[in-house]
């Protein structure tokens, strides 16, 4: 039961429905109409729909509400749900993060990390019926990418494929996939020749009734989102199920990581202007020696600084969007020059960081500059910061994206 810390009339200024009056006020202006449009439906929907959320539970029971109205993912379109691509993913993670930021981590993890191969790489009815499930809420989702012994390490995996008749035999283990302990369905990835992963490396779409098992491991700032810690088992995958064949699969992994970074970068943007907005709205209505703490420059200040960093990674972030849209995600992919891969995976990496980055600074500044109450369950900071401790890490954490810009900018004197 929440102890109430803080004033009446400021609680009621803090509602769902002014922080995205307030987010409008800073991003409308980069929204087309129809992208206003899905911005103010989806609005009115988590306005209407966040009373209606039992903190106390998993976020996972809320699944079903989202996907009655395609809210599990807007990347691609998915039957009557059209308006669809990188920049509706940002704004649909921006929006549902600022309403709850563990669903929205979850819902990603099921509708993107593990339902993305489904639109790219299926042509199966199995396959078509996972994304059914998945895009509806009525299944959950995850990613197995990750190993004890490697980490960071995606391409010399450990997990082992073994070639069969009828498709293949996986083999071995996978950590901290997001919401894995409740999951259905798991993206797979193992090597047929663990010593060659580029050229045998398999991507399949695994169930738990082929014998997966899981294991919860605890992390106290999401507790309504299970990750763990899962085992193959030596589980036998059909090929009506494997979304790409040896070598396929690493191409496909490699593929994947850049929208999956995009879509991060909105759940972060959600989760900054969550907390700024908090911030500032308390900060003009709590008082101090007489008079709000935002009036004094040692408050105003830092939090114009934040305004301004947010404003222009949130700008940025919905050109790399577009262009994503435009030159990759909406273009025949025959036709996509080498050159544009290679600039989206450096694009997606260096929004990924900076945004992930000033998320965790602006929640832990925030907190500074409201005080205790922010670290209470009566405002949504405490939370969000919470959260963006682990949006700094899935996807890459910060040390891998700028391993990766480091790499490039290496190769820049080459094209002199």
């Amino acid at each position: 039961m929440t102890v109430k810390v803080i004033k009446d009339e400021i609680a009621a200024k803090l509602a769902l429905k002014n922080m995205y009056k307030l987010l409008m006020e800073q991003i409308g202006l980069l929204l087309s109409d129809q992208e206003r449009k899905f911005v103010n439906e989806l609005q009115a929907f988590c306005i209407d729909y966040e009373p209606k959320i039992d903190m106390s539970k998993d976020v996972y029971v809320n699944f079903p509400a989202l996907g009655s109205h395609g809210y599990i993912q807007r990347l691609n379109q998915w039957k009557e749900f059209t308006d669809a691509g990188c920049k509706y993913e940002m704004l649909l993670g921006i929006n549902l993060a600022m309403m709850d930021p563990e669903l929205d981590l979850a819902r990603l993890a099921s509708g993107i990390l593990c339902g993305n191969p489904t639109f790219q790489h299926g042509g199966t009815p199995e396959l078509a019926k996972v994304q059914d499930e998945l895009m509806s809420g009525k299944k959950i989702g995850c990613i197995s990418m990750t190993e004890p012994n490697h980490g960071s390490d995606t391409v010399n995996m450990e997990a082992h494929v073994t070639k069969l008749d009828d498709g293949y035999k996986f083999d071995g283990t996978k950590i901290f996939t997001t919401n894995g302990p409740k999951a259905d369905y798991f993206i797979g990835y193992g090597c047929v020749d663990n010593a060659q992963p580029r050229q045998t490396m398999v991507q399949a779409m695994l169930s738990r009734d082929m014998g997966i098992t899981t294991e919860r491991i605890t992390i106290p700032v999401v507790p309504r989102v299970h990750i763990g810690k899962t085992y193959y088992n030596g589980l036998k995958c059909p090929n009506s199920m494997v979304t790409g064949q040896p070598g396929i699969g690493y191409n496909n992994l490699f593929d994947g990581l850049v929208p999956e970074r995009l879509a991060i970068v909105g759940s972060s943007l959600g989760i900054a202007w969550s907390a700024l907005l908090t911030g500032v709205i308390y900060s003009s209505m709590r008082e101090q020696f007489g008079k709000p703490i935002m009036s004094y420059q040692a408050v105003s200040f830092p939090f114009a600084d934040l305004c301004i960093r947010l404003s222009s990674a949130t700008i940025t972030a919905f050109r790399i969007a577009e262009i994503y849209d435009a030159k990759i995600l909406k273009a025949h992919k025959k036709d996509i020059p080498e050159a544009t891969w290679k600039a989206s995976a450096q694009w997606s990496s260096q929004i990924k960081q900076l945004c992930a980055k000033l998320s965790h600074e602006i929640c832990y500044e925030t907190q500074q500059l409201m005080g205790g109450v922010s670290v209470t369950d009566n405002t949504r900071v405490a939370q969000a910061k919470g959260v963006s401790d682990i949006q700094e890490v899935i996807g890459g954490s910060r040390g891998v994206q700028t391993l990766i810009l480091a790499g490039n900018l290496s190769k820049l004197i080459k094209g002199i």
